[in-house]
C-alpha cells in the first residue's frame, strides 16, 4: 500500500512538472488532482499531506491559468522526494 502511495506521488510530480505541457490530456489531470487530493485529506494529520493538498490545488489551477514553473517545480520536486523516501521505505 506503501509503495502504491509513492508511485501516486511520483506521477503526481511528474504531471506537475508536464502540465504547461499543450499536449498533456486534461482527463490525466483531473484524475491526478483527484487521488492526490483525495490521499491528502485521508492523512490530513500528517505534515507531508499538506504538499499532497497543495499539489492538488495547483494542479486544478493549472487547467484554468499559467502557473510559474519555478512554483510547480518546487512542488514536484517535494513530491518526487516523498514518492521516492517512501519506495525506499
Amino acid at each position: 500500500m506503501v509503495k502504491a502511495l509513492g508511485i501516486l506521488d511520483i506521477v503526481a510530480a511528474i504531471v506537475l512538472l508536464t502540465v504547461s505541457v499543450p499536449g498533456i490530456p486534461q482527463g490525466l489531470v483531473i484524475v491526478t488532482v483527484t487521488l492526490i487530493c483525495l490521499k491528502g485529506f485521508i492523512f490530513i494529520f500528517d505534515i507531508a499531506s499538506i504538499f499532497d493538498v497543495g499539489a492538488g490545488i495547483l494542479l486544478l489551477l493549472s487547467l484554468f491559468i499559467t502557473l510559474p514553473f519555478l512554483l510547480l517545480l518546487v512542488f514536484a520536486c517535494l513530491l518526487g522526494v516523498k514518492g521516492i523516501l517512501s519506495l525506499a521505505a
